[in-house]
């Protein structure tokens, strides 16, 4: 189901019939901040207000460009500058092959570390989103051995409840007393 909804995310037709039809758009913007940054940080300005403490992403993934991977990047360093200007707290989930990860582990690093410096300057905390199965291995080895150790108290990493190696996974990562979000 989760290959279907992002191949249907990524569909122009969709996009704008969504966009287009009030009921599915008043259905998606449960699940949508915004189509702009502004928009998504005055939505999570409101969750505060209410006493929710949100956490915006940008919807993407698989890049195989480097230049899609590095606009992504940009985006979220905006992001990151406007939740700070907006008092909102500064709280973010990235997915790693967004940040060019398929590409090279470098350029995924480079992308990330300037992330990760920025939500530092601010407080804030960078989570990595969980990929499909195939990238859980790649995404808690790049976590441990590239980013935990200069960047802990500001990043963190989904785990999919799932997964039958999940607990094992989990046990490492409190053991490195990392933070960890359980997702269905």
């Amino acid at each position: 189901m989760r290959q279907g909804l992002l191949w249907l995310s990524e569909q122009q037709r969709v996009f704008n019939f969504v966009r287009r039809n009030g009921i599915a758009r008043k259905f998606a913007s449960r699940f949508v901040a915004g189509e702009t940054i502004e928009e998504a940080v005055k939505a999570a300005r409101d969750l505060k207000a209410t006493g929710i403490t949100p956490s915006l992403d940008l919807l993407g993934e698989s890049v195989t460009v480097e230049a899609e991977a590095v606009a992504a990047r940009d985006q979220y360093l905006a992001m990151l500058d406007q939740m700070a200007r907006e008092g909102v707290e500064v709280n973010v989930s990235v997915k790693l092959t967004q940040m060019g990860l398929d590409i090279s582990e470098d350029l995924c690093y480079v992308n990330m570390s300037r992330i990760l410096e920025k939500a530092r300057e601010f407080g804030g905390f960078v989570r990595l989103d969980m990929e499909s199965s195939e990238y859980t291995q790649r995404t808690l080895d790049f976590f441990s051995q590239r980013l935990f150790g200069t960047y802990g108290h500001h990043c963190g990493v989904v785990i999919q409840s799932a997964l039958r190696r999940s607990e094992r996974d989990i046990g490492d990562l409190i053991a490195m007393k990392a933070r960890v979000r359980l997702c269905k």
